[in-house]
């Protein structure tokens, strides 16, 4: 397997494929933040993030092969004017920064367990 298709299967989840729920109180972040919900979408990606049952989630999808991760639970860090939400997936980090002052926009990064980032990405609100 070339180092192309693996960091491919990495993004995608596909080698240690999860659905991780962590269960982090809704009024504890949002009372500290106003988090992203929505779908957020470029030519190759959709990420979508919801809360549902006090349980904030992480369904990403690559649009060319349907291949996705679906991730609950966040590590919220920032502050009220760059928020950052982290969703850990045995050591790869999914990571998304937004800024309330510009709604309609998240940065998506994905980090491997060694620190590399694999992925970033500016994706906007469908």
């Amino acid at each position: 397997m070339n180092i192309r298709a693996i960091a491919l299967a990495t993004i995608l989840g596909i080698s240690a494929p999860a659905m991780i729920d962590v269960a982090v109180s809704h009024q504890a972040v949002a009372a500290t933040f106003d988090y992203p919900e929505g779908e957020f979408v470029d030519r190759d990606w959709s990420v979508n993030l919801s809360f549902q049952s006090n349980v904030y989630y992480y369904y990403g999808q690559n649009r060319n092969n349907g291949s996705n991760i679906s991730l609950g639970g966040v590590k919220a860090s920032g502050n009220k004017q760059r928020q950052v939400y982290t969703w850990n997936n045995n050591g790869t980090r999914y990571q998304v920064t937004w800024r309330p002052s510009d709604p309609y926009f998240i940065r998506v990064q994905v980090i491997n367990p060694r620190g590399r980032v694999i992925l970033n990405r500016v994706l906007q609100r469908v």
